[in-house]
């Protein structure tokens, strides 16, 4: 249970600082997308009262609960517009929500952003991602159609027009979430100026995540556990201009003070430690949009967030599945896109925001694409498979990865490595050059997720 795993628990703010640095860094971790189906017909927001045998998908509530089935052993909700959530995390699952079903399934599934549950594969063994959370009954706003961004609520607001019934919320909830969105964005006015942010004491990742940006996390408003819209627990911060990849670190905080390259504000994100909330959904945005979430088995492999088995980074120590580990992996987190220059038509509360670099189109972000999609490159790492073409000719090669989890390019298979080029671990968003100098075909495959593999054609030239 949530509520004993957090008395047992010892925290200090070092306990919670070390567990926080790299949460900047968590919110680009990823899984093995698979496509979702439309989601049934919302009812009204009064249904949200529920119980949690009423909820099939955190974008669906229904008055009857589901019927239900066995697949590969695994009792399995129907009708479900979420298909993480065939497997039963009602009857298999602790009340906490934090936790993962007690049955894994037998593939990945679930896409970051897009799904309640993401498992990924961590050598030969499936294992949680991300949940989104805590239990309620949450809607996802992410249709373009649907006024779903800061901007467009509070167009719905002044108009006085009626709320669009899959909004699932009341006009009060509509009234007090545009107020409190108004107040991230007065936080972010604060912090137009980059040097404001590092005397206030945030500390940015140095990377900028694609569809994100870099984050920049204050550890002292971590360890308070409170929620307050005016005072972001993270700023999101870009590359001014956000038209070109930002490779690299964007920069430092150092003495109070920025020491790198032109940047931007761009939105927020929030973060509620376990040891300050209870098991169901807490007081945080008003109304059903906040989708929250929470990373398991995160962490830092050669200077890039992946999810795999603690045991594979040194001196991690594998723990129960079904309960969240790694890094960052200690409380709830939201981004919040209050910002006017980088409204997110998927939503004010969506994990990507396809105005922010590699910029895309909003309707296809929705439908599964993400924006590194549209980088222009020949050869692309994207839905967690190698899409190559074959009129390579000897020389450097060039891949990009299109995902939010980091990958390699590492030539032979994972049984026979061959060594004759290994990109080395390629975060999402990023760009890795290999070298081939003679013709012929070669296999390769991803040194973190041995199941993707690949084959190129060299050409003679």
């Amino acid at each position: 249970m949530l509520h004993n795993m957090k008395v047992n628990r010892l925290w200090s703010p070092m306990v919670l600082f070390v567990a926080m640095s790299v949460i900047a860094l968590s919110c680009s971790d990823g899984g093995v997308p698979v496509s979702s189906p439309a989601a049934p017909t919302t009812t009204a927001a009064a249904s949200r009262g529920a119980t949690d045998s009423t909820v099939t998908s955190t974008t669906t509530v229904v008055t009857a609960a589901p019927s239900t089935t066995t697949i590969s052993g695994v009792s399995v909700l129907e009708g479900s517009g979420d298909p993480t959530l065939s497997l039963d995390h009602t009857s298999n699952a602790p009340s906490a929500d934090a936790f993962a079903p007690a049955v894994m399934p037998d593939t990945p599934m679930g896409r970051v952003g897009y799904t309640r549950y993401v498992f990924a594969r961590s050598g030969d063994q499936i294992i949680p991602a991300l949940i989104e959370g805590p239990r309620g009954s949450q809607t996802r706003c992410q249709t373009v159609d649907l006024p779903c961004s800061f901007a467009d609520l509070k167009e719905l607001m002044d108009s006085g027009a009626e709320i669009p019934a899959a909004l699932n919320m009341t006009n009060a909830e509509l009234v007090s979430l545009v107020g409190q969105l108004a107040e991230v964005q007065s936080a972010l006015n604060r912090y137009t100026d980059v040097n404001d942010a590092c005397a206030a004491g945030y500390f940015p990742d140095g990377n900028q995540t694609p569809n994100m940006g870099s984050h920049f996390t204050n550890f002292e408003l971590v360890v308070d556990g409170k929620f307050d819209p005016g005072t972001p627990e993270i700023l999101l911060y870009v590359a001014a201009g956000d038209s070109s990849p930002p490779f690299g670190a964007l920069g430092r905080c150092k003495d109070g003070a920025w020491k790198g390259g032109e940047v931007e504000i761009a939105g927020a994100a929030f973060y509620m430690p376990f040891f300050f909330v209870g098991d169901d959904h807490f007081e945080g945005f008003s109304g059903p949009l906040d989708n929250w979430h929470i990373h398991y088995n995160l962490c830092r492999l050669a200077g890039q967030d992946v999810t795999v088995l603690p045991s594979v980074c040194a001196g991690k120590e594998d723990g129960p599945l079904d309960r969240p580990q790694g890094d960052a992996s200690e409380g709830w987190m939201i981004h919040a896109w209050a910002d006017a220059a980088h409204d997110n038509q998927l939503g004010a509360f969506s994990m990507w925001n396809p105005s922010i670099w590699p910029l895309s189109d909003p309707e296809a972000a929705a439908k599964g694409f993400l924006g590194s999609r549209t980088a222009g490159n020949t050869n692309l790492i994207a839905d967690f498979d190698y899409q190559v073409a074959e009129a390579a000719v000897p020389g450097k090669i060039r891949f990009f990865n299109a995902d939010p989890e980091a990958h390699s390019i590492t030539a032979g298979t994972p049984e026979n490595p061959t060594g004759e080029f290994d990109s080395g671990v390629v975060g999402g968003g990023r760009a890795a050059t290999i070298e081939i100098s003679q013709p012929g075909t070669y296999e390769f495959f991803c040194s973190l997720h041995p199941g993707m593999k690949g084959t190129i054609t060299v050409g003679a030239g």
